[in-house]
């Protein structure tokens, strides 16, 4: 969002407002910024959430699986999650053969996973958004 639209959706002048975004960059609040480019206009038309269980949790064991998912180009977005499963997975393919190579090479491949399951996107319905301003009174 442009500096000035959103100086006036939270009531500050274009610099003031300015000031706090870079003040917000510096101390890291802003993580990044980054043009989103659709997958299939890249040659990675298929997307997947996976959904993994580890075999047990174990903090040297989740650290290593971090790392590797971090490591692998076809996974797109990880999380460590609660609940059923332990991490889950934004997954893109160039098709399901190289999918499968894909679980077997990073899941089928490590003792440590359990188990997975494999969401097929179908379609987006909303796409990433900003985070929402709190309301102001």
């Amino acid at each position: 969002m442009p500096v000035d639209v959103l100086a006036e959706r939270v009531g500050l002048s274009g610099p003031a407002c300015y000031r706090r975004v870079r003040r917000l960059r510096e101390v890291g609040a802003i993580e990044r910024e980054v043009a989103l480019v659709k997958p299939q206009t890249m040659g990675w038309p298929l997307m997947m959430i996976v959904l993994v269980t580890l075999e047990r949790e174990r903090t040297d064991i989740i650290d290593r699986i971090v790392q590797k998912f971090g490591r692998v180009p076809e996974v797109v977005e990880a999380w460590y999650v609660t609940g059923d499963h332990d991490f889950a997975l934004r997954v893109v393919a160039q098709d399901m053969e190289r999918f499968e190579e894909f679980t077997r090479k990073v899941l089928y491949a490590d003792e440590n996973i359990r188990s997975f399951k494999t969401l097929v996107v179908m379609r987006g319905v909303k796409p990433l958004s900003p985070v929402p301003l709190p309301e102001t009174d």
